[in-house]
């Protein structure tokens, strides 16, 4: 973990064009949903937290950038027995590393696609005792699509949707996320 972090420092700092690089950091919530496998179970929606660092480096002409970062997400999902009602807390954490591309017509907004690097760092449930989370699915790579919006030099947010169409872990698939983060530019 240490070394990408000094691979990221790194690019930043040596970075030719460091006046039109925008970087800093980033929090939010996101509200995940997915699906359970079994007869007679529902997926109930809850909400998570990411929160982590971006940057933002020009590509050729300055309107297309290159968006990637470093970012702790959780990931949960609930799961309910439509027979007893019994609730399974799902709660998957991971360091995501998005590869987007953005395009910033101008300083102040901005729309972004690509994918994200999701690497799996915790998992747990709750609210059976034999529950188990296996078989999880890491390195996973949703899709994200997104947009930008800066309200002063230094602030701005981030709205986006991500999600991984198939497996996530075992009996658990099809996760998609709508999330708000707050920005804070420190270029």
């Amino acid at each position: 973990m240490k070394k990408l972090w000094l691979s990221l420092a790194l690019v930043l700092l040596s970075y030719p064009a460091n006046a039109a690089l925008d970087y800093g950091l980033e929090a939010g919530i996101r509200q995940q949903s997915g699906d359970v496998a079994g007869l007679n179970f529902s997926a109930n929606a809850r909400t998570g937290f990411q929160g982590g660092v971006f940057a933002h480096l020009p590509l050729q002409g300055g309107v297309a950038h290159f968006r990637s970062g470093l970012f702790y997400t959780q990931r949960p999902l609930e799961s309910e027995s439509d027979i007893t009602g019994e609730k399974i807390q799902y709660n998957l954490d991971y360091i995501d590393i998005p590869i987007d591309i953005l395009f910033k017509p101008h300083e102040q907004f901005g729309v972004y696609l690509g994918f994200i690097a999701a690497i799996n760092i915790a998992d747990s449930c709750s609210g059976n005792p034999n529950c188990r989370v296996l078989d999880i699915d890491t390195p996973s790579f949703p899709m994200v699509f997104g947009g930008i919006f800066k309200i002063t030099p230094k602030f701005g947010a981030n709205f986006y949707f991500d999600g991984v169409n198939g497996s996530v872990a075992r009996g658990l698939g099809n996760y998609k996320a709508v999330g708000f983060n707050l920005m804070y530019s420190m270029d």
